[in-house]
């Protein structure tokens, strides 16, 4: 094999800080967007989100707001239905993770037609590429968590297999970031709680990804994927967002209705880690998520916060500095044991003992997984090769079920 010299960082505009939504006219006139359309939630519609549109640009604003939690195809073609029936010329999305996959997906069926299945991969769908750029999108995320409106995947949930999968594509990246913390404020503490861990795994994933030079040179540089493995860039985004989920995710779910501050660095930790693990890729505990959140119905953050303690333990071979430098970052306090694999451990630990301190859902046994379901879902899991290419440490069938009985209880 001959390992790849090169790396490309990919990203939106984006504009951060409270108060930023009430620019969003501002940049519109800049993207020359004349006729938007809003996806969004309807609890966002009930706490005003689309009068307060109004006040802003001026003018009754288009939107559907039908995103369910954990998106499906069928509501995700919904979208793109009512999108394109609008003949708007570009997207604002407005919401959590599942609002801004919703609307990446929606702008690419709007955009060249077809179903959800034409462009997810084999097994479950026909595989096709995006064949080019969709209309100009807005994101405006209101949860700590997801780093969508940096990315270019989107996840949704195929109902009759009872799985996740991803569409992948730079072109689906949006076109600019708003972030604004103050939308924040209003999230509840559990979702703080799940969005917060699916942050810091997006951070941990990414910085402990396989490096960029293990990874094989393509033949055609623009078949280079879109994860390509951690690099410089991707391990110093991670670092401070993993250094910021330490400091703010305890104040954040606590006392997040009134502490800017600490909704503030969770929304900053989210964006940074969506730059990361954007570039660089994630890795086991996406890949096993999958599977579990299609059969148990948990939250993203949830499912991949569960496993998150038992895929450092298991990736921990392929980097141990790295694996001990995430406790250090997340706790603020330097590994207490001199052995490289006791470190490793004390890293998980720390992140359990966070998840312990949030209320963080203990464990897999608590959403209802079984011995007899492990099997199963270890074997979905080896079909996520698009996640699994960046993992730090080979996968196999095996490694999956020590993470999923290891990741029964945390706490």
């Amino acid at each position: 094999m001959v390992g790849d010299t090169i790396w490309e960082f990919r990203s939106p505009r984006s504009k951060f800080g409270p108060g930023s939504f009430n620019e969003l006219g501002a940049e519109m006139k800049r993207m020359r967007c004349e006729k938007p359309f809003v996806i969004t939630t309807r609890g966002w519609v009930r706490r005003g989100i689309i009068d307060r549109l109004k006040e802003i640009l001026g003018t009754e604003v288009p939107y559907w707001d039908g995103v369910e939690p954990e998106p499906s195809a069928e509501s995700v073609e919904e979208a793109a239905k009512a999108f394109k029936e609008s003949n708007a010329d570009c997207l604002i999305a407005i919401g959590g993770g599942s609002a801004l996959d919703t609307a990446k997906i929606a702008n690419l069926l709007a955009t060249y037609g077809g179903s959800v299945r034409d462009y997810i991969a084999p097994p479950y769908g026909q595989g096709k590429p995006v064949p080019g750029p969709v209309k100009p999108m807005i994101a405006v995320p209101t949860t700590a968590g997801t780093g969508s409106e940096v990315t270019s995947v989107a996840v949704v949930t195929l109902k009759a297999e009872n799985v996740k999968v991803g569409i992948s594509s730079d072109y689906l990246r949006p076109s600019l970031a708003l972030l604004d913390p103050e939308l924040t404020l209003t999230v509840p503490p559990k979702v703080t709680a799940d969005t917060g861990m699916d942050a810091l795994t997006h951070a941990v994933e990414a910085y402990i990804a396989k490096p960029y030079w293990a990874r094989e040179k393509p033949e055609d540089p623009l078949k280079r994927p879109v994860y390509v493995g951690s690099y410089s860039v991707t391990e110093s985004l991670a670092e401070k967002a993993i250094e910021l989920v330490g400091k703010y995710l305890r104040r954040a779910v606590y006392w997040g209705k009134t502490d800017l501050e600490a909704r503030s660095g969770m929304l900053l930790a989210s964006y940074l880690a969506g730059l990361a693990f954007g570039n660089s890729g994630v890795g086991l505990a996406h890949a096993a998520s999958y599977p579990l959140g299609g059969r148990f119905k948990v939250t993203h953050g949830e499912a991949v916060g569960i496993l998150l303690p038992a895929v450092l333990e298991y990736n921990a071979p392929a980097n141990y500095e790295k694996a001990k430098k995430v406790g250090e970052l997340l706790s603020g306090t330097e590994c207490p044991e001199k052995d490289p694999q006791k470190c490793a451990e004390w890293a998980a630990n720390v992140i359990r003992a966070l998840q312990k301190d949030i209320k963080f859902t203990p464990g897999l046994e608590v959403v209802g997984v079984t011995e007899e379901d492990i099997i199963e879902m270890a074997e979905e899991t080896m079909k996520q090769k698009r996640l699994l290419a960046t993992n730090p440490r080979p996968v196999d069938v095996d490694g999956v079920i020590w993470v999923y009985k290891r990741s029964m209880r945390n706490y």
